[in-house]
């Protein structure tokens, strides 16, 4: 298991009756909204130094991508 950490943190009333609604384990909630905040993050800086190094990418690199990423319509969709 993970080390943690208590802490406490301060959030609208409102958001935490919504998130409430979906889970039993607000902690576990906003410990995997972090994590994935986290790893978008890291490929943000990561691909930001590739194309530092590479040049930006092309037109057809990013329909590629979004073809791998989520299909042929949802690419056809953001062309």
């Amino acid at each position: 298991m993970a080390k943690t950490k208590k802490v406490t943190i301060t959030l609208p009333a409102e958001l935490l009756e919504s998130m409430k609604t979906h889970t039993d384990n607000v902690s576990g909630y906003i410990t995997e909204l972090a994590e994935r905040a986290e790893r978008r993050r890291l490929l943000r800086e990561e691909l930001d130094s590739y194309q530092r190094e590479f040049g930006e990418f092309t037109e057809e690199e990013m329909a590629e991508a979004r073809t791998l990423l989520h299909g042929t319509e949802e690419a056809e969709r953001a062309a």
